[in-house]
């Protein structure tokens, strides 16, 4: 039982801060402009392969992290040789949280009732750590040295809730992992029979209880897995145009033949398969040396 994620759901002054990153999000993120859409899926990590939120967030808190240790040093020893290392740390953390924001608020605008609520918590205690490393920054810029070292620790204190809570996120949600099927048939397995498939239809079936989307094109069979990489959405129950696919959750759009993503918020490439047609049964296998899902 998820009671950490349950507690935070019901958390109801969490719906203005919703509704506030949302708006933020599509006006940030040009929703609405054609070339929205390549600067969305610059941000989720569609070019990467990877989501790139998670990537990023490892540069404040690894900054961070050194730069507390080299304050702890420097309260209880009373060296101050190495300061200037402690604050160039928190600049290049207030660098890398800029990244994580907006990388962040990116993926979270493409969730959904607890992940976004628990989301929209770990966003404002993370914006809070980095007002107050900013705090700490200005500070330590203007002869405040040991009120700056003060509001560090609290931004520290505060950035470990919010890593705490990112984990949760990945861990408890499953948001940013892979949710592609986790193995794939090695042998050819029968699916339906090749009468039964319409022209230019996706059609739901299953490999050993696989969920997968058989589609004809022409003289061609397609298969993919069914279930959307990105959070595990029916792609038999969305759009087919010829060469692509578009999931109906949140229109991650992928090749019908490879399955790499055209469109995110995907941004692990969806499985397909190798098929065959024998004594008029459809058969399908992943092709050789295949990893169906390496996350």
């Amino acid at each position: 039982m998820d009671k950490l994620g349950d507690f935070i759901s019901r958390q109801k002054w969490l719906k203005p801060v919703e509704a506030a990153l949302g708006a933020t999000a599509d006006a940030l993120f040009l929703k609405d402009v054609p070339f929205g859409e390549k600067l969305r899926n610059f941000f989720h990590g569609t070019w990467f392969g990877h989501p790139l939120h998670p990537v990023i967030t490892d540069v404040p808190l690894g900054a961070w992290t050194a730069a507390t240790a080299l304050d702890i040093y420097e309260l209880a020893t009373g060296d101050d040789h190495l300061a200037r290392g402690s604050d160039v740390a928190v600049g290049i953390g207030l660098l890398g949280a800029a990244g994580a924001v907006v990388t962040g608020l990116n993926d979270w605008n493409y969730t959904y009732e607890k992940p976004r609520r628990v989301g929209a918590l770990h966003a404002v205690i993370n914006i809070a750590a980095t007002a107050c490393y900013l705090g700490s920054w200005w500070q330590r810029r203007n002869g405040c040295r040991r009120h700056g070292l003060t509001t560090g620790f609290a931004g520290f204190g505060l950035s470990l809730v919010g890593a705490y809570l990112g984990g949760h996120l990945v861990y408890n949600e499953r948001i940013g992992v892979n949710h592609a099927p986790e193995e794939l048939p090695h042998e050819f397995v029968p699916v339906m029979k090749e009468a039964d498939l319409p022209d230019y239809k996706m059609v739901k079936a299953k490999a050993d209880d696989i969920p997968i989307l058989v589609v004809r094109r022409g003289g061609q069979i397609l298969v993919m897995a069914e279930k959307c990489s990105h959070l595990g959405g029916p792609l038999s129950e969305g759009e087919f145009d010829g060469t692509s696919v578009v999931c109906p959750w949140h229109y991650s759009k992928f090749d019908i033949e490879d399955g790499h993503v055209i469109v995110g918020p995907a941004t692990y490439a969806q499985p397909c398969f190798q098929v065959r047609v024998r004594n008029g049964q459809i058969e399908v296998r992943a092709p050789r040396g295949m990893v169906a899902n390496p996350y």
